[in-house]
């Protein structure tokens, strides 16, 4: 064992390399000497690696993280690769070596979404191109090696989890060091050849692969994985030995493939893992394989028989089957398959002796038989047994929604449709939950047809189409099971959903408490409610609290109290949510940038952007935001320009770099921008942006010419009615904008229509009060000169009688008659000085009603 290993050379030549050759050589260390150990030191967030006394030691600090470390040094593309793999991080959990590991392992470590393969692995990484594409062989601490080709980002295994033989080496002996009492470590050693992959894991046959995904020479790594179980764990290659010798390459693939002798128990663990990959052929010849040397097992038989009958090899699998009939300990399975043989050869007669033969137990208790001896007896036309029998198998496997689309099939025979019905609603359930859509749509039609008013029936259709996509036949068929008084929660709460998708929120807030009502501890249902309530600008602090006490382990929930908090200004809380937010979902993007919100609101912006810079253009561009938010234009800038760099044709990033840039002053950047923004993806937004742009450079025409054409294309928009309506009073055509006003009345939002013509009378009009009474009076601004004034009647007394020269204050006549002086004269009740005609806007005021007047006349 480790022949390779114990040859570690102690030189090296200094001449200069190429990095990129592809050598034939025999590189080897012990990363003894750092210098010629060729991998670097790296740190990153979750993952750093350095060369110490135990060798290369890569360590993961966080849950779920697959990184590897590159030796930058050559490419490979066949070699025999060798290294000792030491899981540091498990040796206060291991008792003794030579247990299996994954006995050692408590059973509430061993991860499901890891194929129970453990808590983590390390192994290599070989023929690497880049980020995305390589191959990968890892061995995990549950005792299980898998390898994978991995193409532009997406794994394709080429060897599913695969369990290492645990008699295939002794601790004890000596001459199979490094492996000493109380360590863990193991030997992986890869055979590369051409689209062969051979792998030995403690100097004992694994697998052979064959796979044509990469064929190019690639980089040497190594990996570690972590899932859900451990926050850290660390890793150490002790040593590495690879030889890219063609002839060394090929002698040992002969030798362990064709010569050494493999044990049967390697190739029946490799016969299991191609039977579960859907490798039928490769399966069957390594159990073939393992024969040859040991008689087969009963539970090996029944495989043989399992892979012959999923290639629908029927004889060839019932005459495995029948070796191991009489068997105890698999007999029932062996009998089930062996009735799954029978009814496929519609070989009936057969299959009613074998379910003669069993005791009505056996039957009635397992979902597999009850489904035969629904099919037997429909084949006799006995269609109410059959639908029993049907039923019986539905209850014994709730995700089978076959069963009861068969029961109901029976009962249709019968005439029965009431039951037929019932059934068919049950399976369409499961179907509608399973997803299985081939099967549920015509099953949904038939039950329309049949009964169109049955609410459970609308609901199901409804469900259905909201999974789809299709809002409003969904709205109509929930509503109608609605106004039918369903009790059926998830009806209220997605007809909830669909009118707070139409921010309908009033009748959405009623949907949604209802839904709350019928399930009160179903916490998903609390977060839909307290999320609309924020949404319509409602408080949400009652349902957000109950949503928390129901669901607190939902990093969602704390995310929106993170923004209530935010809202509210309570950045003690806001902080609370947001860290814990984090901690249940720490790689997503969202929850990091409202993290940063909160920490620029504490004025600690500078501190949390590393969270933000990084390879994602969605972080970039937040962090190019938040600055924008505190003013840091040109800072901003540069982050944008990274954004933008990872994703250069993102309409969004575009159009925010553009506004910053108007802010800048650099126009032309600015407008080149907003044109490439706007080619990829118009937006309201990008024409709002350049009628600005067009304004800020004097081209009134172009601007208007912008909002007018996004209008066009963004009627529902009333933003750019109103940024219309602000041009032409900017551009002293307040008559235009009090029209486009008047079109803006017809959308309905009557208070952002009033701000806006405050804001419309107050650019384009002066105004002018009675310094005593609540009368004023607008003039347009920029008048002419008014003249002198010539009354040929009596003015009302709702019109401005003057101006006090002294006091600057203006009167109408109706105020100003109260302090009519002996000369019939108006005077300022605070000073007594005649008011005269001296204020422009006052004149033409008086000449407008002597026009009116004359007109009237």
């Amino acid at each position: 064992m480790f022949k390779l290993i114990k040859r570690l050379f102690s030189g090296t030549s200094e001449e200069p390399i190429d990095v990129d050759a592809i050598p034939q050589e025999l590189w080897q260390t012990n990363f003894k000497n750092v210098r010629l150990s060729r991998f670097e030191p790296e740190t990153e967030e979750f993952y750093s690696s350095h060369i110490g006394s135990k060798g290369l030691t890569l360590e993961l600090t966080k849950k779920n993280l697959y990184a590897w470390t590159v030796n930058p040094v050559y490419r490979y593309r066949d070699f025999v690769l060798e290294t000792v793999i030491e899981f540091s991080a498990l040796h206060s959990e291991l008792t003794s070596i030579s247990t299996p590991i994954k006995k050692i392992l408590p059973e509430n470590l061993i991860s499901e979404g890891s194929t129970k393969a453990g808590t983590v692995a390390a192994g290599c990484i070989f023929r690497y191109l880049n980020e995305g594409t390589f191959y990968s062989v890892l061995v995990s601490d549950g005792g299980m090696v898998r390898m994978d080709c991995v193409l532009n980002g997406n794994p394709i295994p080429v060897l599913g989890w695969t369990e290492i033989n645990p008699g295939s080496f002794n601790p004890e002996d000596s001459k199979q060091a490094p492996y000493v009492e109380n360590t863990h470590k193991i030997s992986l050693q890869i055979i590369s050849r051409g689209t062969s992959f051979t792998i030995i894991v403690n100097d004992s046959w694994v697998a052979e692969c064959q796979d044509e995904g990469i064929q190019a020479a690639g980089r040497i790594a190594f990996a570690a994985q972590n899932w859900n179980q451990r926050t850290e764990a660390t890793f150490s290659y002790n040593a590495i030995a690879l030889d890219s010798r063609p002839m060394e390459v090929e002698t040992l693939y002969a030798r362990w493939n064709h010569y050494i002798k493999i044990q049967p128990e390697a190739r029946i663990n490799l016969a299991r893992t191609w039977y579960a990959m859907g490798k039928y052929v490769p399966a069957i010849l390594e159990l073939k394989k393992a024969w040859k040397n040991k008689e087969p097992s009963t539970e090996e038989t029944l495989l043989s028989a399992q892979i012959y009958l999923a290639q629908r090899l029927l004889p060839e699998a019932e005459e495995q089957i029948r070796k191991i009939i009489d068997c105890p300990e698999t007999q029932e399975t062996a009998i089930a398959e062996l009735g799954g043989i029978l009814y496929l050869q519609n070989r009936f007669v057969e299959l009613e002796n074998l379910l003669l033969s069993l005791d009505e137990k056996i039957i009635s208790n397992s979902s597999f038989l009850s489904n035969l001896e629904g099919h037997l007896l429909h084949w006799k036309g006995n269609h109410e047994k059959a639908a029993l029998a049907y039923s019986r198998a539905g209850k014994l496997n709730s995700e089978q929604g076959l069963f009861h689309y068969h029961a109901g099939n029976e009962w249709a025979y019968c005439g029965n449709e009431n039951e037929a019905i019932e059934e068919w609603i049950e399976a369409a359930r499961i179907f509608l939950n399973t997803g299985e859509e081939e099967d549920l749509e015509p099953l949904l039609k038939t039950l329309l047809e049949k009964k169109p008013k049955d609410i459970r029936i609308q609901s199901l259709f409804g469900k259905y189409e909201y999974s789809q996509g299709r809002s409003e036949q969904a709205l109509e068929a929930l509503t109608y099971a609605i106004e039918n008084e369903t009790t059926d929660s998830a009806v209220w709460y997605l007809t909830g959903m669909l009118n707070a998708e139409k921010e309908n929120f009033p009748k959405a807030i009623v949907l949604l408490r209802k839904a709350c009502e019928l399930e009160e501890t179903y916490g998903p249902y609390r977060f839909r409610l307290a999320e609309t309530l924020f949404f319509a600008g409602e408080d949400c602090s009652n349902e957000l609290n109950l949503a928390l006490q129901t669901d607190p382990d939902n990093p969602w929930i704390h995310n929106l109290a993170t923004l209530d908090a935010l809202e509210k200004e309570d950045l003690e809380r806001a902080e609370f949510h947001s860290t814990r937010a984090l901690q249940l979902l720490p790689d997503n993007n969202t929850l990091r940038i409202n993290f940063a919100e909160l920490r620029r609101k504490q004025g600690l912006l500078t501190d949390v952007l590393p969270l933000l810079d990084g390879e994602e253009a969605e972080l970039l561009h937040a962090g190019a935001n938040l600055l924008v938010e505190d003013s840091k234009h040109e800072e901003a800038e540069e982050w944008y320009k990274k954004a933008l760099h990872k994703s250069p044709f993102d309409p969004e990033i575009l159009t925010d770099r553009a506004a910053n840039c108007i802010e800048l002053d650099l126009l032309n950047e600015a407008d080149d921008l907003l044109g490439r923004a706007l080619n990829i993806g118009p937006s309201a937004r990008i024409y709002q942006l350049l009628c600005y742009l067009a304004a800020r450079k004097g081209e009134y025409s172009r601007a208007e010419v912008a909002l007018q054409q996004g209008m066009t294309e963004f009627p529902e928009d009333t933003n750019l009615v109103q940024e219309l309506a602000r041009l032409y009073t900017h551009t002293n055509r307040s008559e235009k904008a009090f029209t486009v006003i008047e079109n803006l009345k017809k959308r309905g939002n009557f208070k952002q229509i009033q701000e806006l013509e405050t804001e419309i009378m107050e650019q384009s009009t002066n105004k002018i009060d009675c310094a005593v009474c609540d009368r004023s009076w607008r003039v347009p601004k920029n008048i002419p000169a008014q003249g002198s004034l010539h009354l040929t009647a009596e003015p009302p007394d709702t019109v401005p009688a003057g101006t006090c020269p002294s006091c600057h204050i203006h009167y109408c006549i109706g105020c100003a008659k109260k302090t009519l002086g002996a000369d019939n004269r108006f005077r300022c009740p605070t000073c007594g000085s005649p008011l005269k005609l001296i204020e422009q806007d006052i004149i033409w005021l008086l000449n407008r009603w002597q026009a009116e007047q004359q007109k009237q006349d």
